[in-house]
């Protein structure tokens, strides 16, 4: 597979564990890749800088300091915009998105504004999660659809692709969220733009190395957006 069009971006943080297994697999693929490191103390970026001198699908924005996943993804929705490529796909370094659901994006990319890979239609899922943190992320889920009158069964989901129009239509620059507050914020711009979205079935995986970034005050970000979002 090989497309010249399409651009992977992926934030890290403290991901030398993952980053060159996941930039290899990138390359394996043919897809060029935009990592947005913030300053990760483990040596994250070092890596890449050493992999892009002979991968010029490599390309690399080192930040100052640990600023949040919608902070990482604004700049490089930035870069993206001033590029050439077409459309752009957010997909996390760790392995909990597959790079064989990333074909079922690929295959459809060209052909919707938004595709997210979802969790919760026919065929989606999670592996590697306790039945309460499967049973919290469905109903927080089903939560946000319904206050915000959505045809999305996933608006949380961080592996999805935009086209470039999309993403000049949601004016991404003024959205707020920095945790995974921040994919609903997207989503509900660009389905309130009537573009065209599809959700794909994904097996979304617990990650093979290094640490979770979850944590509460990112869950009350979120909470505190929705109901901003519902006021609107």
């Amino acid at each position: 597979m090989l497309n010249k069009n399409f651009l992977i971006i992926t934030p890290t943080f403290n991901e030398k564990d993952n980053i060159e297994n996941f930039l290899n697999e990138v390359n394996d693929i043919g897809l060029s890749v935009l990592v947005v490191d913030d300053n990760s103390p483990d040596g994250t970026s070092e890596i890449v800088k050493r992999m892009k001198k002979n991968n010029s699908n490599i390309h690399l924005i080192t930040r100052e300091k640990k600023l949040g996943l919608g902070s990482a993804y604004r700049d490089g929705f930035n870069w993206f915009i001033k590029s050439d490529y077409s459309h752009c796909i957010e997909m996390d370094t760790d392995f909990s998105h597959t790079f064989r659901d990333l074909k079922k994006i690929l295959s459809e990319i060209t052909n919707y504004d938004l595709v997210i890979g979802s969790r919760y239609i026919d065929g989606g899922g999670s592996t590697g999660w306790d039945k309460k943190r499967k049973m919290l992320s469905k109903y927080a889920n089903k939560f946000a659809k319904k206050l915000l009158n959505s045809e999305i069964n996933d608006l949380t989901s961080g592996f999805r692709s935009y086209s470039k129009t999309a993403l000049k239509s949601s004016k991404y620059e003024s959205t707020v969220a920095n945790g995974y507050g921040f994919q609903i914020e997207m989503a509900n711009r660009i389905e309130n733009k009537n573009l065209k979205i599809l959700e794909v079935p994904i097996t979304f995986e617990e990650r093979r190395l290094g640490e979770s970034k979850m944590s509460l005050k990112i869950s009350i970000e979120a909470f505190i957006l929705l109901l901003k979002l519902r006021i609107k």
